[in-house]
């Protein structure tokens, strides 16, 4: 379960409505903590996390133990607090909580209705627990979020291996497994999956807290990976554990296409046992982001996650963030443990102005073209390729919009820039969720007709490269994955300064000498060069295609003289045979294919021109540093790259 996990994140076009959901560990503040809440007020205990938890949809922690006032407050073994507690976790934002675990009996059936009717009280829902006068359980517990006229609902359900051998006399608490012994964890209760079960049924998104596994161990037992398949195939959708009190990883189950976030343990969010943080990490944790999304056709899913370290202050009795360059040991177990190496995913420790919302898959938008953000999984690819993003894929040309893929049959998002056509294949894990398209193969085909593609795959071979220094920037930057195998030798071009340079054509790119340049070689702009999917698809010949091209055009633009000619394209379509007798539809019909070759090349015409809003730099080292060591790990883990359906479809094309 280590190394990166290439199948994060799943953030689709960045079209859609996003949710996101602020997960943290376990809440059983220790009698030092709760002697700083009295002094102080308890708010003070999260007043270093609290911007980071107002930023989402939707705030969670498992709470340990009782709220019964005037019992005595107390700490290790049997927890009690002061009620004033459960008022400072809805001011900090935290307005779900579980209450299926271990100390939630601590002070008996007593102790938990006075701790439900608290948190009722303050606004606070749970699930995993009932009062003792209440004859069952509700399978699940429905939480609907809204933004901006868009709803999802959550079916929550919280469950626990035991509860340290205290009786439960009215079977109150939730129970997880067969069993209630701590060592005999494992066997899924058939309630417990029979509940995942309806709420996948009536919710959009199932969300289950699971309390299980061995304190301070790093890796998940087997019975939690167990049970964790279990509760995916029974619909779940993400599984938030808690018990060991050190963070364990995160992981993501495939079952029938359906995606499971999987994090074995939260840790402790608000807990003093520090003494142990130097063996097992126990003052450590993160505020786990989790990203849900609504698409235009109704679907909800679940779009990835990213993380906050946090780490226990003030003499362990209070939450903070890891601030840049401290305890470097600890963000490296933290990101061990998130299996995101580089820290892609990691939140900066500055927290976010009041009112923002921390998002799981952000916008990017470059300094050199600010009024075109780079959405969803787009961001990411750029993300991932660290420094090397400008070099590699150039400015973006525009927003992100439907075409044909590679494939000439499945419509699906692209992105044009200035070197590439990015297309977005959502059913696929990184790294092959974005690919290029064969854009080299096209502008060369388009160049010289006559000369036919000379498909170099032993890349071993030392004439597989026109020269060591495209070798060089090749091995460098991403290799086959990126740019395809050679199909040219080197070929002498003129540049747009009319002087003659060496280049060399790739399927996905054209590799030009720069002595200007670092390591002079640069990549050439076949993304203004492109002519479009349509013709590489063949197409052009099909009235059929040719009006669908204008459709998606149409649709694309703004321009409403665009949607008059995709009604005129189905008029001269719908002619047929009448063309050869009627010499004005004839003309009209001439007429509308030249319209419609123009509106086809629309969009390359527009990328060959000035961008006079860019500034033609390399963006600041610091926005993308982290990716270049990702991608590392990602050609470690993902070995040879893949070969896709396009591929094969274009070469096929171009006769080779």
């Amino acid at each position: 379960m280590g190394g990166p996990l290439l199948a994060a994140n799943m953030c689709g076009a960045g079209n859609e409505a996003e949710f996101t959901l602020a997960a943290t560990g376990d809440t059983f503040p220790h009698e030092n903590i709760q002697a700083v809440g009295e002094a102080q007020g308890y708010d003070v205990l999260f007043e270093r996390v609290r911007p980071f938890l107002q930023a989402a949809d939707l705030a969670y922690t498992n709470f340990d133990g009782a709220l019964l006032a005037g019992a005595g407050y107390s700490g290790y073994p049997n927890f009690n607090y002061n009620p004033a507690l459960a008022t400072a976790l809805k001011n900090a934002g935290i307005s779900l909580v579980s209450t299926a675990n271990n100390h939630i009996l601590d002070r008996g059936p007593q102790g938990l209705d006075a701790t439900l009717d608290v948190l009722a009280a303050n606004g606070i829902q749970q699930h995993g627990a009932v009062r003792s006068d209440t004859t069952a359980h509700p399978p699940y517990l429905p939480i609907t979020l809204s933004r901006d006229g868009v709803s999802i609902t959550i079916g929550f359900i919280s469950a626990t291996w035991g509860t340290n051998g205290i009786d439960d006399p009215y079977g109150q608490v939730n129970s997880l497994y067969t069993s209630n012994d701590y060592g005999q964890q494992g066997a899924v209760r058939q309630e417990i999956l029979n509940a995942v079960a309806q709420a996948k049924r009536e919710t959009d998104l199932v969300l289950v807290a699971t309390h299980w596994g061995t304190e301070y161990q790093f890796d998940p037992q087997q019975s939690q990976i167990d049970s964790a398949r279990q509760l995916a195939q029974a619909g779940a959708d993400v599984i938030l554990g808690a018990q060991p009190h050190t963070l364990q990883p995160v992981d993501i189950f495939d079952t029938g296409g359906r995606k499971t976030l999987v994090i074995y343990s939260l840790a402790n969010f608000l807990a003093s046992q520090g003494t142990m943080q130097a063996q097992y990490f126990t003052a450590t944790s993160v505020i786990f982001y989790i990203g849900l999304a609504r698409s235009a056709s109704g679907a909800v899913r679940v779009t990835g996650y990213r993380y906050l370290p946090t780490i226990h202050v003030d003499s362990d009795t209070r939450p903070a963030p890891i601030g840049p360059g401290s305890a470097p040991e600890v963000i490296e177990h933290v990101r061990a443990m998130m299996r995101d190496p580089v820290g892609l995913r990691q939140l900066a420790s500055d927290p976010p102005p009041e009112g923002a919302s921390v998002t799981v898959c952000p916008d990017l938008s470059l300094a050199e073209a600010p009024d075109v953000p780079i959405g969803g999984d787009f961001a990411q690819h750029y993300g991932s390729l660290g420094d090397r993003a400008l070099a590699v894929l150039g400015l973006p040309l525009g927003p992100a919009h439907e075409e044909l893929a590679g494939d000439c049959a499945t419509p699906t998002q692209v992105l044009y820039t200035e070197r590439q056509r990015l297309e977005l294949h959502p059913e696929a894990d990184w790294p092959f969720r974005v690919t290029g398209t064969q854009v080299g193969s096209q502008v060369y085909a388009q160049r010289y007709p006559a000369a036919p593609l000379q498909r170099r795959t032993n890349l071993s071979e030392p004439d597989a490269f026109a020269d060591p220094r495209f070798r060089s920037f090749y091995e460098a930057n991403g290799g086959l994955a990126l740019f395809g195998y050679p199909i040219s030798g080197p070929i002498e071009e003129l540049s747009d300064a009319g002087a003659s340079r060496t280049v060399q054509y790739f399927e996905r790119a054209r590799f030009e000498l720069a002595p200007g340049v670092a390591g002079q070689v640069q990549l050439g702009l076949l993304g203004r060069e492109y002519p479009g999917i349509a013709l590489a698809c063949g197409l052009l010949d099909s009235s059929a295609a040719s009006r669908l091209s204008i459709e998606h055009t149409a649709q694309a633009s703004d321009d409403l003289l665009l949607r008059p000619l995709a009604a005129l394209a189905w008029f001269t379509e719908g002619l047929g045979g009448w063309l050869p007798i009627l010499a004005l539809i004839g003309l009209l019909a001439i007429m509308a294919i030249l319209i419609t070759f123009a509106v086809n090349d629309w969009r390359s015409h527009q990328r060959r021109r000035p961008q006079r809003g860019y500034r033609y730099r390399r963006t600041a080292h610091e926005r993308f540093a982290a990716g270049v060591e990702y991608q590392r790990h990602a050609a470690e883990m993902g070995g040879k790259a893949q070969e896709t359906e396009n591929d094969d479809l274009l070469r096929q094309l171009l006769g080779q």
